[in-house]
């Protein structure tokens, strides 16, 4: 059927813009926390409920606004940053297009306080699914004061696919981490529920590190200054104990514009080759200062991607920057030796120092000889209690034998139609985990209590686990806004885990949580794979004879072993006909 083209209402039209700007509740923190930061603000506060989906209040010292700027404030397009084409070029500020406000007073209920310092009265204005309600004249401190409520109450296709109330709240606590991070020497202070997340003395980037990653963390890492032709690179890089099993603590900023560029994650990977183990990535906050005209801004509705003029120089510099700053640390060599030239096969300019392949891996003994180092007592205890890695009563059969093992990493068995390549640690981790779930564990009193600094999404999931962590072993008791104390720790197959496995267990309790599974259970069900992945096998830890045949035969004896509690597969299967097929027989 033939329909005629004809021009959008102007409501309609700016609510389809909205959703390119305005995602979800961190979209419209972002925005107005960077009207914040371009008016001067020295302090911010950043009020949610419901992880910003009922209310969200942003509120700071700034310069404020005219009445008259704030009523075009409201109007698509209305800016005080940019006047023409060629002011791209030179934009020094968070926002300029004029999109934001406008977008989130389209779909949410707004009211806008605002006062400038030359002003005896300030102006209060009132806004309905983009309609101006109310416009009044009120006494007001200096600054700005937005207030956002009931985020898509209009648009009830967009607020059917939000996220739960958690997830929007932890990705509040992103952004405005990042936003803190970018603009240290502003103080910075996010309440959710009434309960304070996160703040930040605005003392600068140390202290904003330490605020936000605890002061151990902070502890750990090391400046990073340098220039590279006309780059600047700025900022802290964790030293390699202090590694992550995710991306989540790489944050990048460039010209205090928090973005997300998968190529310097990539370079500060490489800056860090040799000194991490395998898939896990540096701890960093990175400041990029260049030219404005060396960056293209305008690519993204959003602005949190951009693109620069010329990305391998950036790459480069950051990569160089990062092993400057780990060579002063002594995690590398001394910078321009190079291995090569002194007959060595490494190409990288950098080498591994000793100190370095002492200290990588906290507890690992690299300087022992595998004869020499202790078996793993998730063998000797359940050995010799009798239990063993097989079930009582069942014989391995004589077909399964281990041919050896691969790097200390893989065992190497042969079935009599297939060949098997294990997974030392994820076998072992995965029949650690079914042990525990039939309920072989304990608790253990700590000799000496141990003090935990939570992050500021650490810490709310603990108000909201409290209780499911006292029924799987842990006993805790906050002495802090986001300090515990940890008194008890679970026993797991003879071993206690340590106490920071409570961070470990709340997130991973956060991420499997959900409508159909209690938060209860997914504290235990998180306890549970954290505890095996602490007592089991690890990766290069070599295996006596004895303990890999244990290995290779439990895994016959239980199939649902074949992946460990993090989905990964623990054996690869190579039937014989298939190696014949490859082979042309």
């Amino acid at each position: 059927m033939y329909r005629s083209i004809k021009k959008l209402d102007p409501l309609l039209s700016s609510q389809i813009a909205a959703g390119e700007v305005i995602e979800r509740p961190a979209s419209v923190v972002k925005e107005l926390v960077e009207n914040s930061i371009d008016a001067g603000a020295g302090r911010i506060s950043i009020d949610i409920l419901d992880g910003g989906m009922k209310l969200i209040r942003v509120c700071d010292d700034g310069t404020g606004m005219s009445h008259e700027d704030a009523l075009l404030s409201l109007e698509r397009f209305a800016t005080s940053k940019i006047g023409s084409m060629n002011d791209f070029e030179s934009i020094e500020t968070l926002g300029f297009r004029g999109e934001a406000l406008p977008s989130i007073a389209s779909c949410s209920k707004l009211s806008l306080e605002t006062k400038i310092n030359r002003s005896e009265t300030g102006i209060c204005l009132r806004v309905e699914g983009g309609e101006l309600i109310d416009a009044t004249e009120k006494g007001l401190p200096p600054g700005t004061t937005f207030t956002v409520r009931d985020l898509f109450f209009n648009t009830p296709a967009r607020f059917k696919f939000m996220k739960s109330r958690g997830t929007e709240r932890n990705a509040v606590i992103e952004t405005v981490e990042r936003l803190s991070l970018a603009w240290p020497n502003i103080s910075f202070t996010l309440t959710s529920q009434g309960r304070v997340a996160l703040h930040t003395s605005g003392n600068g980037l140390k202290d904003a590190l330490a605020n936000i990653f605890g002061p151990e963390t902070a502890d750990s890492m090391v400046e990073i200054s340098s220039k590279h032709e006309g780059l600047e690179i700025a900022g802290f890089a964790g030293l390699p104990r202090v590694y992550r099993r995710s991306r989540d603590r790489q944050l990048f900023s460039v010209n205090q514009r928090p973005i997300k560029n998968p190529a310097l994650g990539w370079a500060l990977d490489h800056a860090y080759a040799g000194l991490l183990p395998p898939k896990s990535y540096a701890v960093a906050f990175i400041e990029i200062t260049l030219e404005p005209g060396r960056i293209d801004i305008n690519v993204h509705p959003t602005k949190s991607e951009i693109r620069f003029g010329n990305e391998a120089e950036v790459k480069r510099a950051v990569t160089q920057s990062v092993r400057d700053a780990l060579a002063r640390a002594g995690y590398l060599s001394k910078p321009g030796r190079n291995p090569r030239a002194e007959g060595g096969g490494t190409p990288a300019t950098y080498v591994l120092s000793k100190y370095a392949s002492q200290s990588i891996y906290p507890g690992r003994q690299v300087d022992k000889k595998p004869s020499e180092r202790q078996p793993s007592s998730l063998f000797d205890t359940r050995h010799e209690t009798g239990t063993g890695l097989l079930s009582d009563g069942v014989e391995p059969p004589c077909e399964w034998h281990c041919l050896g093992t691969l790097q200390d990493v893989y065992l190497v068995a042969k079935t009599p139609d297939s060949l098997l390549i294990i997974d030392q640690h994820a076998l072992a981790e995965s029949l650690a985990y079914q042990s525990l779930c039939q309920g072989e564990s304990s608790s253990q009193e700590l000799l000496i209590p141990e003090i935990i600094q939570l992050e500021p999404r650490e810490a709310i999931l603990y108000k909201e686990h409290e209780d499911g962590l006292e029924s799987v072993g842990f006993s805790v008791r906050p002495i802090g806004t986001r300090t515990v104390l940890v008194t008890k720790v679970p026993l797991i197959l003879g071993q206690a885990l340590p106490a920071d496995s409570l961070k470990q267990v709340l997130l991973a309790a956060y991420e499997s949580s959900g409508p159909d599974m209690p938060l209860e259970r997914a504290v235990a069900q998180a306890q549970i794979a954290t505890a095996a992945c602490h007592a089991s096998v690890k990766g290069k830890q070599p295996l006596r004879k004895q303990e890999a045949l244990a290995l290779i035969q439990s895994l016959w004896a239980n199939p649902a072993a074949r992946t460990c509690p993090h989905g990964r597969p623990t054996v690869y299967v190579l039937p014989y006909d298939e190696i014949d097929r490859f082979f042309g027989r």
